[in-house]
């Protein structure tokens, strides 16, 4: 590998479009270009388009097609099933200061937006506890039967953590909790689906499959009502806007892929980020690993990095070449520390220390210990200015 390569290290934030997607979605733009809605043989071919790729998406996430909402991504997926599943219950009669909501801590920050808008209008919202390791500690649970919300992520986008989803479903009453699961890291990673779990509602993103930006999905439970946050007629009412044709085609072609490659790329990944991780533990670097490998996403590798803040790592090894991140993109530059990991119980300073690296498919031995060489490297040349 040339030494100027960049060895990209940050698939949890973002994968490169597959080529069998990319070219599905150039058929697509010229051959389907007719709006999904429309009544005539253009808006038809679109249509049908739109419900083969409805049809994947399901299959592969383990869902009935009528169940797929198509959205902009996992951030709206979110909103929708958090806000819509409340709207849904004042609809019903209820008071939304009745309304009893529980999250835990270590959300995405748009899930945490959400039950602050729930807040806002007089919902409870409880916070549920975790371990050091960021784990929901689902026994929570035991003898709080009467949730009406509550939302919980399959794997944490910042340290990979996978947490007890079906664990968590087993003790909430089936009947009253509306059970929502942000899988956008998760899916992929393991086979099945969670609709069939327990879990009410399914937030899916495409570009973390290495499908398009601006596509992704919500999976509903048939028989559970949400209102729309976006009026229209399209997606069965509950999501306004002209589809996403394209984009659809691009999600589909990607979950089909995935279908075919999810598992070996699994045992590939994790034999990846052990390797790497076995080259920077032996170097005289100051590193700290947070998370065991049994309870982690296979392709996330969770750093401490002690007496030198994330954001600094990062761009130093952004300038040799690698790219990692601190934490989720849409925090970059944040003013605050890491609330997922002051969650787990590190002090304020400590959670200024943390640095993720994701793999993912494309990656090779070579790749991984060139980014290694680069890595420690970078360490032994910085030392002298750690504190």
């Amino acid at each position: 590998m040339p030494n100027d390569q960049i060895i990209y290290l940050d698939y949890n934030a973002t994968t490169p479009l597959l080529a069998e997607a990319q070219e599905a979605m150039r058929r697509c733009e010229r051959d389907c270009f007719g709006n999904a809605s429309s009544r005539h043989a253009a808006g038809r071919r679109a249509w049908e388009t739109v419900e083969q790729a409805r049809a994947q998406v399901a299959q592969w996430a383990g869902a009935h097609a009528d169940d797929v909402i198509f959205t902009s991504g996992a951030t709206e997926s979110n909103h929708l099933a958090i806000l819509g599943r409340a709207e849904a219950l004042v609809e019903q009669g209820r008071k939304a200061h009745s309304i009893r909501a529980a999250v835990s801590p270590v959300e995405h920050p748009c899930v945490k937006a959400a039950f602050n808008r729930l807040r806002s209008t007089g919902c409870r919202v409880e916070i549920i506890p975790v371990d050091v390791m960021g784990r929901v500690i689902a026994d929570f649970f035991d003898d709080q039967k009467d949730f009406d919300i509550v939302s919980v992520m399959a794997a944490n986008h910042e340290t990979g953590v996978i947490q007890p989803i079906a664990d968590i479903a087993a003790l909430l009453d089936q009947e009253r909790t509306f059970f929502h699961c942000d899988a956008a890291q998760w899916a992929g990673r393991f086979d099945g689906g969670l609709i069939d779990r327990g879990v009410s509602a399914v937030s899916l993103s495409a570009h973390k499959i290495y499908g398009p930006k601006g596509i992704g999905a919500l999976l509903l439970r048939p028989g559970v009502e949400i209102k729309a946050q976006f009026m229209g007629a399209q997606e069965a009412g509950l999501r306004g806007g002209t589809v996403n044709t394209s984009g659809a085609v691009g999600f589909g072609t990607a979950t089909e892929w995935m279908t075919a490659h999810q598992q070996e790329d699994r045992v590939k990944l994790s034999e990846l980020k052990e390797r790497l991780w076995t080259a920077l533990s032996m170097a005289e670097i100051p590193i700290e690993r947070t998370i065991p490998p049994e309870i982690s996403l296979c392709n996330t590798l969770h750093l401490r990095t002690p007496g030198l803040r994330g954001e600094r790592v990062v761009d130093g090894l952004d300038r040799a070449g690698v790219c990692c991140s601190s934490g989720p993109a849409c925090a970059s530059g944040a003013s605050e520390p890491s609330p997922v990991l002051k969650a787990m119980g590190w002090d304020d300073e400590a959670c200024w220390e943390g640095v993720r690296i994701s793999l993912g498919h494309g990656l090779s031995e070579p790749d991984i210990d060139e980014a290694a060489r680069r890595i420690v490297e970078w360490f032994k040349l910085n030392r002298v200015s750690i504190r």
